[in-house]
């Protein structure tokens, strides 16, 4: 299997907005799951330091939320990416969709990742303790924004009658 750099760019070149908010909003939401999403700090009091403290997508609080919302974005940017990479994917039951499936997807995504931020917000601080939230929430944010409206075109695109990614053959279809 020869590898030539230049099919592989036309290809992503190809590829319609959709595909690649959804793609891209997968693979920055992966990166964005290590940094931080809640900071949680506590104030020094009577002569004693403060101290702080982070957690990402994989902590608590409810992190059941955000990793399941970080695995279903990996999973839609890794249908496009191995349709990119020529890779046979399983035949869908008759009555789904591509389209249905990055829909259904993206709307997961944005789902879980409300809960998420509810959970946040819901933590229990007292007086002296402060929370926020943390870099990597507001980037898995917009990746949710981006993969939700990606997921709308691709859902838009698909009709019901499955479409072909990159606008060329071999595509997403039935």
């Amino acid at each position: 299997m020869s590898y030539n750099s230049n099919d592989m760019m036309a290809k992503i070149n190809s590829l319609s907005l959709g595909e690649k908010l959804v793609a891209g909003g997968g693979i920055v939401m992966l990166i964005a799951s290590i940094l931080p999403w809640i900071k949680i700090s506590v104030k020094g009091a009577a002569g004693f330091a403060g101290a702080s403290a982070s957690k990402s997508a994989w902590g608590a609080p409810a992190s059941i939320w955000s990793i399941l919302a970080v695995l279903i974005a990996i999973i839609l940017a890794g249908i496009i990416i191995a349709r990119v990479m020529n890779m046979n994917l399983p035949a869908l039951p008759s009555n789904l969709t591509w389209g249905q499936v990055f829909g259904g997807g993206a709307a997961l995504v944005v789902i879980l990742m409300i809960l998420k931020a509810w959970r946040i917000t819901a933590v229990e601080t007292g007086g002296v303790i402060d929370k926020s939230f943390g870099i990597g929430f507001f980037l898995a944010v917009l990746c949710t924004i981006a993969i939700a409206y990606g997921g709308f075109l691709l859902y838009s695109e698909d009709k019901g009658s499955g479409f072909s990614i990159g606008g060329g053959g071999g595509g997403f279809r039935r």
